[in-house]
């Protein structure tokens, strides 16, 4: 019976040790199908919730509404170019409304960003429409600025989000993955009253006033009808403010590791700039190790390796209005293709715009430089350099038997005596090094029988 026992016990260990190792092995495989639901299921809420951003500002975009908030300078909009001002926030805001509960961040100035998010409001034939694409990545654009549309036209919405992912393995190789929604609608005729001059209230009875002739006992001929005329309401034309030069602020100069930027380039005007000219000069005192890489203005662009300063560009990136922000930089390599970290010396970058179809004197120019010293050399520490160290030799007494001779007999007695020999003893370095004692060592003389006294 005891026996019987004791083969249990062994075999119930036998069986948790096995499924411990069994659990040790399925864990990992769990975990990552766990995440992959999870992160899947992050993809598709996000999805989900931009599709309904761009429904959501579609929807709103097709009334012709706008929010009081948005009116500039406000507290109310009185005139009709305000109104058109202050529908493309507002459409902007319904679709932040409509893509809720996701990891957005307002301060991402690019579609490279995790958590960059931006809606685009376009309507043909009043501007040009560019769908985005993730596969560059390259975010929807309107040229030459968002435009809402007017009562008939087609307004395009659309929303770009760039999703951050939150799987420890995957983001490694994939940080975030680029989504798009698009939605198209037919503004709603919200102008009709102002536009043809009908009563504020349709159903009213509506006819033209003609006169009645009146019965004479004499034979007077009836007055002749003259028919009234019908006032004809002219559409006011709608006017765009002037773009000024001051409402593009162009903050201060920074070094960031291998790159010079200006961060937080806002345009406040309600048309779009396009930046036509980029001029970068630098004075580092090592040009032969150093090179400028590439520019970046809401994309990148002028990707020419240029080793000698000033490095010179001229594009027309668009810089949209309504209070848009983009940030300019530029990066630097060495010859290796390696980045500097850091860099330094004296950087002076210009900036041009201009406002296309407002002429050739609203040109806004802007210069910025920042300097920084060099950094210090590092500074060497010494490493000590272990020496090598031989055996030293000491002396160890040993004894060597000398033959005396005896008085009375003529046998030789042996006589031990000490002759110093070297014996090479190692010494460890930091080590104490032990000592050899001298033992001594009895040594038997030898005597010839048949001495005295036999």
């Amino acid at each position: 019976m005891i026996r019987r026992h004791l083969n249990l016990l062994k075999g119930n260990k036998r069986s948790r040790a096995q499924g411990l190792v069994e659990f040790a092995l399925i864990l990992p495989v769990m975990l990552i199908l766990i995440f992959v639901i999870v992160e899947l299921a992050r993809v598709l809420h996000a999805w989900l919730a931009i599709e309904n951003g761009a429904r959501f500002g579609v929807r709103y975009a097709v009334t012709g509404e706008w929010s009081e908030a948005n009116c500039l300078p406000g507290p109310v909009c009185t005139s009709e170019a305000e109104e058109d001002a202050a529908r493309i926030p507002s459409i902007r805001d319904a679709a932040r409304a409509g893509a809720v509960a996701i990891l957005r961040d307002d301060t991402a100035l690019t579609i490279n960003d995790p958590g960059f998010f931006k809606v685009t409001v376009c309507s043909e034939p009043n501007a040009d429409y560019t769908a985005g694409d993730t596969n560059i990545p390259l975010a929807s654009t309107c040229a030459p600025d968002d435009n809402a549309g007017d009562p008939g036209d087609t307004v395009i919405v659309a929303v770009d989000f760039t999703h951050p992912l939150i799987t420890p393995i995957l983001t490694q190789f994939w940080p975030d993955l680029q989504l798009r929604a698009q939605r198209t609608g037919i503004v709603e005729q919200f102008r009709t009253a102002r536009v043809i001059g009908v009563p504020i209230n349709p159903f009213a009875p509506t006819g033209t006033a003609t006169a009645t002739p009146t019965s004479t006992p004499t034979f007077t001929p009836s007055p002749s009808v003259t028919p009234s005329a019908t006032p004809t309401a002219t559409a006011s034309p709608t006017t765009t403010p002037t773009p000024e030069c001051s409402k593009i602020t162009v903050p201060g100069l920074t070094i960031s590791s291998d790159k010079v930027r200006i961060n937080n380039v806002k345009n406040d005007n309600t048309s779009a700039a396009l930046l036509t000219q980029t001029d970068l000069s630098w004075n580092n005192l090592d040009p032969t190790h150093m090179y400028k890489n590439f520019f970046e203005f809401n994309s990148r662009y002028d990707d020419d390796n240029d080793f000698d300063s000033p490095s010179s560009s001229g594009n027309d990136d668009v810089f949209n209005g309504f209070g848009n922000t983009e940030r300019w930089q530029a990066d630097f390599n060495d010859n290796n293709g390696f980045a500097l970290l850091p860099i330094w010396g004296t950087y002076t970058v210009t900036l041009s715009f201009d406002f296309p179809g407002w002429g050739s004197a609203i040109d806004c120019t802007f210069t910025k430089s920042v300097t920084t010293a060099m950094p210090p050399p590092p500074t060497p520490t010494r490493t000590p350099t272990p020496t090598p160290t031989g055996p030293t030799p000491t002396r160890t007494p040993t004894r060597t038997p000398t033959r005396t001779p005896t008085p009375g007999g003529a046998t030789p007695t042996l006589t031990p005596t000490r002759t110093p020999t070297r014996t090479p003893t190692r010494t460890p370095t930091g080590v104490a090094t032990p000592t050899r004692t001298p033992t001594r060592t009895p040594t038997a003389t030898a005597t010839s029988p048949g001495g005295p006294g036999d």
